[in-house]
């Protein structure tokens, strides 16, 4: 574990970084540019979950997928995917998706993410529905909800895929375990839209039931980095102990809504302001930087 952050510090640093940030800048380089383009709130959530789960690797290698299958499921996605469309959807408009970038993952793992999104819809109403039936009370956090959310949906698209056996690892990749080390950075990402305000004009705030306090972080390589830089994560890459060491972290800052701070961090990275190490010349403009191990040369986060 990382030395206890103190809050104060680390809360002034963190405000001041989002106070720099503008996040409309943003917004056109994040998957959750896709679900901007819906006003219905079923729509967004569907296309939500499928713009998250395919949202790896470089924004420009998965956004031409994902735009490719939104063209594919028509203006009402959500009522698409309840009418089936994964099995009626042409072959062409799937096939061009993989091509476009995602050289493993293939055609048929496409269309099982399409069924079990429309099934999910069709047994719930919605994918709030189908996640509340995991949740407890007393529960301090998503995972245990989310991994039986994933757990079922993992079974409908094996049930819908006709080498389930054989692809076993893509469909575990779509659908990841929620009880072993993976941080599952982008079912947390999903969450995050879905119950956050959208006051700052980023995420939905559709899900009522769910607590923004009970999220998790979603943990990418940029978001374990930084963490790790600034002290509050014991190592630099992501997993679930390191997710959970961070959202423990900023549930001192700001404990009704501690993963506020993911969307400006996660771009502080995935702009370049973020390196990796002490370069001066980027170095310089970081509202983070008298916490940083890099810029500091400290092996932990300084305590003032």
């Amino acid at each position: 574990m990382p030395s206890p952050a103190e809050p104060e510090p680390l809360r002034e640093l963190l405000e001041e970084h989002c106070r720099s940030f503008e996040p409309a800048q943003h917004i056109a380089r994040d998957p959750i540019q896709f679900p901007h383009r819906y006003d219905d709130p079923d729509d967004i959530e569907a296309v939500a979950f499928l713009a998250a789960s395919l949202a790896f690797g470089r924004v420009s290698a998965f956004a031409p997928i994902i735009h490719q299958l939104l063209l594919g499921l028509g203006p009402k996605p959500a009522t698409a995917l309840r009418d089936g469309v994964s099995t009626t959807m042409g072959n062409k408009q799937v096939r061009d998706a993989v091509t476009r970038g995602y050289r493993w993952l293939q055609e048929d793992e496409l269309r099982a993410l399409l069924f079990s999104v429309g099934e999910t819809l069709c047994q719930h109403g919605s994918i709030e529905q189908a996640f509340l039936g995991g949740e407890s009370m007393a529960d301090d956090d998503t995972w245990s909800a989310l991994g039986q959310l994933l757990s079922t949906m993992r079974e409908q698209a094996r049930a819908h895929h006709p080498r389930a056996a054989e692809r076993a690892r893509a469909l575990a990749f779509l659908f990841p375990s929620a009880r072993g080390t993976a941080p599952c950075k982008r079912q947390h990402l999903f969450l995050r839209w879905m119950v956050r305000s959208p006051l700052d004009g980023v995420d939905f705030g559709l899900w009522d039931t769910v607590k923004p306090r009970n999220l998790v972080i979603p943990c990418d390589v940029h978001v374990a980095r930084i963490g790790h830089a600034l002290g509050i994560a014991s190592k630099k890459d992501p997993s679930r102990a390191v997710a959970n060491e961070i959202t423990t972290a900023l549930r001192e800052v700001d404990p009704d809504d501690p993963v506020r701070f993911d969307f400006a961090l996660a771009h502080l990275g995935i702009s370049g302001g973020c390196r990796g190490r002490r370069v001066d010349a980027v170095c310089n403009d970081c509202n983070l930087r008298t916490a940083c191990r890099w810029w500091t040369g400290a092996r932990a986060r300084p305590t003032a």
